[in-house]
């Protein structure tokens, strides 16, 4: 366990002089490996296999295709859509703006873009619906990564290149953990505010919101097809999830250069050779995680970390049950200070054979740790998400936090479910 501490100790201190993740990853375990008198000729061997996989071409792809669908007022079209279908219930503002993060977040892939992009649209919708701007931060901050649980998820694709699992259940595993958690915030938010708004005296008409909904989608049919093709596209065996990428990219600039113009909605906001530079920085900062992430999961491998650690832990306990207690503590405690990619390839090599000695499947480890990374994301002191939303609602932490006690409820007891019922995330990667 000495090189396991003698790492943690220089990838944490280089870390905190803000040395880039990437190069404190791969500077301690270079260091790492000099001291254990190991072998360092074979690291660039596999620098270069880490990106020579085919898996890979589907990041940069779908974080291009995710700017540009951003880039054209998709959140617009989303927010319409949702508003269609639960614009007649109580709490119908809180509702929409979970549904729209869930869809707009599958869509970027990212969860910052999505605070930031459905934040900037719904707080002030919110505000004139009656919400206090504190809770309508803290329910965009804690909805911001609900998308990153619905594929296609960048997470996703970096767990399963890490680990060597199939991509598509790794994808599938997060989906009912995902679901599960935005309908339990749209129930808290009936409750917080739902109720204390009047109920709808206008008549149901099932004609007219039949016809409603046609319309929305209609109009919104254009940002939909984007989750609708790379789904049945991938799930129907048409093409890859890498190929999938291409495709979403072509539709991207289809509709962002082609079709919207034509419909005289006007071009994207951002310009196009912004929109390649912004996706090629965000490819090329991931480009580097995995390329140390490889020189850690090396110095991982030749110092038999995962086998002491798998040792070490059954001393401490035989009990799955109370490893995965301690699991879940650990993720969250990184989520709270790391970003997600980054614990995915740094703890991944190290915490997936512990799992698998205490029969834990891989694709369902994939949820916990996706879960749990994301939950972190929340979580202070660090927080990025709330820290964004924070900014985007122009108030101060502290102001935000005693709002989010409720989505940290329901975001533990989803977490409690995903951990210690197994089927419950693994039902659809099975079904493949």
């Amino acid at each position: 366990m000495i090189y396991l501490g003698l790492f943690l100790l220089m990838f944490l201190t280089l870390a905190l002089i803000r040395v880039p993740i990437p190069f404190a990853m791969g500077i301690a375990s270079v260091l790492t490996m000099v001291y254990a008198d190991l072998n360092i000729l074979s690291i660039p061997m596999s620098v270069a296999n880490s990106l020579n996989v085919f898996t890979w071409l589907a990041i940069p792809a779908f974080i291009f295709a995710g700017d540009l669908m951003a880039a054209t007022g998709i959140a617009t079209a989303i927010m319409t859509f949702a508003k269609s279908i639960i614009g007649r219930l109580r709490g119908a503002a809180g509702a929409v703006t979970v549904v729209t993060c869930m869809l707009f977040g599958a869509i970027t892939g990212s969860s910052l873009a999505t605070i930031t992009g459905i934040g900037g649209m719904m707080l002030p919708e919110l505000e004139k619906e009656g919400y206090d701007k504190k809770y309508s931060t803290a329910l965009i901050s804690a909805c911001g990564f609900l998308g990153i649980l619905i594929p296609p998820s960048i997470p996703g694709i970096i767990y399963a290149m890490m680990s060597g699992q199939n991509l598509m259940k790794v994808w599938l595993c997060t989906i009912t953990p995902g679901i599960l958690l935005g309908l339990l915030y749209i129930v808290i938010n009936y409750i917080t505010y739902g109720k204390k708004e009047k109920k709808v005296t206008e008549p149901f008409v099932f004609k007219d919101y039949s016809l409603g909904i046609a319309k929305a989608t209609w109009s919104s049919l254009i940002a939909l097809m984007m989750p609708v093709i790379i789904f049945y596209g991938i799930y129907g065996g048409i093409f890859t999830p890498t190929e999938a990428g291409a495709v979403a990219v072509f539709y991207g600039l289809l509709v962002g250069w082609i079709i919207l113009p034509l419909k005289k909605q006007g071009w994207p906001k951002k310009k196009f050779t912004l929109l390649v530079k912004d996706a090629a920085i965000t490819s090329a900062t991931i480009a580097m995680l995995n390329v140390f992430a490889a020189v850690a999961g090396k110095m991982v491998t030749f110092t038999r970390i995962p086998e002491m650690l798998t040792n070490t832990m059954l001393e401490i306990t035989d009990s799955k049950i109370i490893f995965l207690l301690i699991l879940n503590v650990l993720l969250i405690i990184v989520g709270m200070f790391m970003e997600t990619n980054s614990s995915i390839l740094l703890l991944g090599p190290i915490l997936i054979p512990v799992a698998m000695s205490f029969n834990v499947d891989p694709i369902h480890f994939a949820s916990i740790m996706l879960l749990n990374l994301e939950i972190g994301m929340i979580t202070p002191p660090f927080a990025a998400n709330l820290f964004v939303g924070c900014k985007v609602g122009k108030l101060n932490m502290d102001e935000v936090l005693p709002h989010m006690i409720p989505f940290y409820v329901a975001a533990f007891i989803v977490l409690m479910i995903t951990t210690y019922v197994p089927s419950f995330a693994m039902f659809l990667p099975n079904l493949i």
